[in-house]
């Protein structure tokens, strides 16, 4: 066997020579080049009826270059292949033709076909050439070429009368159809005994299994004759309805009672039959939405299942088994949610050091005056690791000692993943007219002061991730031109994560706020063209610290009762 791609060796041509034959030596016949289409490729087969002795025409790959090597008296040396192969040429040195033609043709892809000729080197028609053509080579691709040549092996019979090629393909041929269960066998046996059938099927047909059943029960049984489920099962000495429902278990069926003592069994969906045979049952949800309960089912169960949103339930329309199962499983996923009480203490100061030290938070937040009074207008989200016992009522100590004041104290709870408003601020109300058309005015309401959004997520153990968006709307004076008030927003948002109990910070927050207003002398202030004598413009600004205090906690006795739930 000669590989191409491996070759790197000195052949010496002392085999069976021209002069050889010309000695009138023992010659023998080409009767056939035959050709098979492999998985991976073709194999052409030069058949002779008698030895041959052959060899691959080196000068003839060098010359064309297909080969790297060179010829000289004591032989050919071959050290290499370029793409240029194309041909593979070789050389009959004692045989003759009884093709019939010069060219026979393969079209079994790669092979293109065969060519045969006389060389000048023959003697009295004792010699051949012959030539095997493929397809591949080389090919111009867009930008540049590319090679797209298969592996090809050389080997000889047993017996040396016949010259094997194997040429490798970069295409494959279909795959056989697969069979279909009408080409396999099918057996069937049914017996009754007492009233405990007996069943042995190999893809036996449905229709089939039924009416053996039904001859054997005593009842009728009714399936499809359209439907093409083939069964395969074993069974002992089982009632026969049992049977039945083993059957539609096994291969996703419907089985259900019939009138006049019958039964049906069909497919769930899309027939007629399938319908009949199938139960529809509604399923009540308390916490989950329908729509949202089919998310959390396996897709293949979306045929059989519907939700109705204006009670809520869950429609199955399935097999008795199927149907169980799902109502079985969205009782499980239909649980009360976890939630989350969140405990927000809002402080307006104007030092943090009153803070820092009635809470001793130097301790563990280092520097923490600097990071309540920034003046950079960045936000901090601190977490407080070490908070002292009562640390609320040292605040409500510290409202009456300092400037210090709680703005405002909440608890609010909520779903896990779900948000949480909280708004510690004033709500104002301006007056807008319409300059256009009819003049027509509406109130409408500006929070100005700290909005914070909290989505608290529960983590393993007892770790909240919260995610929390922070507002900030101040009053800056009104518009000249307008009269309207001038809101000047500041907004961040960020996460934490922390335990159950700890308290998250959100520092530096300072809010400022400017008013405008004109202050008369009554009477004297609203006499035409005089009056502005009597009238003077006011301006007050004020300017306030805020730091809000957040502290989660899961709701234990919730997470207990529907642990307690799901084990009961």
């Amino acid at each position: 066997m000669l590989r191409p791609v491996l070759l790197i060796a000195t052949l010496i041509a002392i085999a069976v020579s021209p002069a050889a034959a010309q000695r009138g030596e023992v010659y023998c016949n080409v009767t056939a080049i035959e050709s098979e289409q492999l998985s991976n490729g073709v194999r052409v087969t030069i058949v002779a009826d008698g030895e041959l002795h052959w060899g691959v025409d080196w000068e003839k790959l060098i010359e064309e270059g297909a080969a790297l090597g060179e010829s000289s008296d004591w032989g050919i040396s071959i050290w290499g292949w370029t793409e240029r192969f194309r041909r593979l040429p070789l050389r009959l040195w004692n045989a003759r033709s009884k093709l019939g033609s010069a060219f026979v043709p393969i079209d079994k892809y790669p092979v293109s076909h065969a060519k045969i000729s006389i060389p000048e080197w023959a003697d009295e028609g004792v010699g051949l050439e012959v030539e095997i053509v493929n397809y591949l080579g080389w090919w111009t691709g867009e930008f540049h070429l590319r090679r797209h040549r298969g592996d090809w092996d050389l080997e000889e019979s047993e017996d040396s009368n016949s010259i094997i090629v194997l040429w490798e393909s970069d295409r494959f041929p279909e795959p056989p159809s697969p069979k279909t269960p009408s080409d396999l066998p099918a057996e069937l046996a049914v017996t009754a005994d007492e009233g405990l059938l007996s069943l042995r099927a190999v893809n036996a047909k449905l229709q089939d299994v039924a009416s053996a059943i039904a001859r054997e029960a005593g009842f009728p049984v009714i399936a499809p004759p359209d439907d093409d489920v083939r069964v395969s099962l074993h069974l002992d000495d089982i009632p026969p309805v049992q049977a039945l429902k083993a059957i539609a278990t096994g291969y996703g069926l419907c089985a259900h009672p019939a009138l006049e003592g019958g039964w049906i069994v069909a497919r769930p969906a899309g027939t007629a039959s399938g319908y009949s045979a199938s139960e529809s049952r509604r399923i009540h949800l308390r916490h989950l939405r329908a729509v949202d309960a089919l998310d959390l089912l396996p897709s293949f169960l979306l045929r059989y299942l519907h939700a109705d949103e204006q009670t809520n339930t869950v429609v199955a329309t399935a097999p008795e088994y199927l149907a169980e199962r799902v109502a079985d499983d969205l009782s499980k996923l239909d649980t009360p949610p976890p939630e989350v009480s969140l405990d927000v203490v809002a402080v307006e100061y104007t030092s943090g050091e009153d803070i820092s030290r009635a809470l001793q938070l130097e301790r563990s937040v280092g520097d923490f005056a600097t990071a309540l009074d920034s003046l950079t207008g960045g936000l901090n989200f601190l977490w407080l690791d070490g908070l002292p016992e009562g640390w609320s009522l040292l605040l409500d100590s510290l409202e009456v000692q300092t400037s210090t004041r709680l703005r405002s104290r909440a608890s609010v709870r909520v779903l896990n993943g779900r948000h949480a408003k909280i708004f510690a601020g004033q709500e104002r109300y301006i007056i807008i007219e319409s300059l256009d058309g009819p003049r027509r005015a509406s109130l409408e309401r500006i929070e100005t002061g700290t909005i914070v959004d909290a989505q608290p997520l529960l983590g393993d153990g007892d770790e909240v991730v919260l995610f929390l968006y922070v507002f900030i709307g101040t009053m800056r004076g009104t518009d000249a031109r307008t009269g309207l008030p001038i809101l000047a927003v500041r907004d961040t948002y960020g996460s934490i994560r922390v335990r159950d109990g700890e308290t998250i910070l959100i520092a530096g927050l300072r809010t400022e706020e400017e008013e405008r207003q004109d202050r008369a002398i009554p009477i004297l202030g609203d006499i035409p063209v005089v009056g502005g004598l009597f009238r003077a413009p006011e301006r007050s600004e004020s300017q306030t610290h805020l730091a809000i205090f957040i502290t989660p906690r899961i709701l234990r006795a919730r997470l207990a009762q529907q642990g307690d739930a799901n084990h009961g």
